[in-house]
């Protein structure tokens, strides 16, 4: 492939078949492939990951896969550091990174080039936030950032405990969640979006999820909780593993849990959406249930070679 100077990213739903596009993209062409998707980071977290089997990722590498244990911190700071050297080291090395996941924070901060500030996790305060989450509310610690922190609350999943508690954290320390946006990085990429019919996406979810249950899912978990692995522990707020916690834990029973990996899934493609418009001018958007990823691979090697 001739070189070119743009640098490709692959945004859309969960579900959709970004990770296959990006494989079928890697097997025929020069990209470097980096993951943007926060749940793949962690070891052990496979089957309700949908993460890319043994095989795919013995034939393609992918970075920022598999290269965390469940327990461990990485900031947003630390991933845009750690991105930026991952494309310059592959611009260098004449090939074309490729960014795809479906964490919309972590995919923009790139595409947008963020300011992200580099504060220090405040493992005191994490604990003091962390209480009252368990004794009132996800919601009733969002009311806190939003009363005392109202900037660091815009556009936060206010359904995700971990990130309202950085916000706080980083209020405290007087420093904006992003102190400056910078929109010139996203001309430099070439964005893909993969999208389908939302209740043909949420009919693939269902079935997915169940193909995970049958494939091992709840085994995985009782596994990790085995290993000393718990709710404790950051990798643990993917989507599913809390809800089979619960059932492993007698808490729910199986098809409780499950109505409620499905719910929040949905919940989460809606957030997916808003974090990348079908609005957005600077995304190609392909309906996969009107082309394959085959066809959709063969256009962007087309075209990316033409900027």
């Amino acid at each position: 492939m001739v070189p070119t100077k743009k640098n490709l990213a692959v945004v859309g739903p969960t579900g959709v078949g970004k990770s296959n596009l990006a494989i079928k993209l890697a097997k025929k062409g020069d990209f470097e492939v980096i993951n943007t998707d926060s749940r793949l980071f962690y070891r052990g977290f496979d089957i309700g990951t949908s993460k890319p089997s043994k095989k795919d990722l013995s034939q393609v590498k992918h970075h920022l896969v598999n290269f965390l244990s469940p327990e461990a911190d990485f900031s947003l700071s630390e991933f845009v550091i750690k991105v930026n050297d991952l494309i310059q080291i592959a611009r260098n090395s004449s090939r074309i990174p490729l960014l795809v996941g479906g964490s919309g924070q972590y995919t923009k901060a790139i595409l947008e080039n963020w300011d992200v500030p580099q504060v220090p996790p405040n493992y005191t305060l994490r604990a003091e936030l962390d209480e009252i989450v368990k004794k009132k509310s996800v919601g009733a610690l969002y009311s806190k950032l939003l009363k005392e922190f109202p900037e660091n609350a815009e556009g936060i999943d206010k359904k995700n405990p971990r990130r309202i508690i950085r916000a706080y954290e980083l209020g405290k320390s007087n420093t904006l969640r992003v102190s400056k946006k910078f929109d010139e990085q996203s001309t430099q990429f070439m964005i893909i979006g993969l999208t389908m019919d939302r209740n043909l996406l949420y009919d693939r979810i269902d079935s997915r999820i169940n193909s995970m249950l049958k494939n091992g899912w709840v085994q995985e978990v009782r596994y990790l909780i085995d290993s000393g692995v718990g709710l404790k522990d950051n990798a643990f707020f993917s989507i599913g593993y809390p809800e089979i916690y619960s059932y492993i834990k007698n808490e729910c029973n199986l098809e409780e849990a499950v109505a409620q990996i499905k719910k929040k899934t949905r919940n989460l493609i809606r957030h997916q959406y808003n974090w990348f418009k079908l609005s957005d001018p600077r995304i190609k958007w392909f309906d996969v249930g009107l082309i394959s990823l085959i066809e959709i691979a063969e256009k962007i090697e087309k075209e990316i070679l033409e900027y």
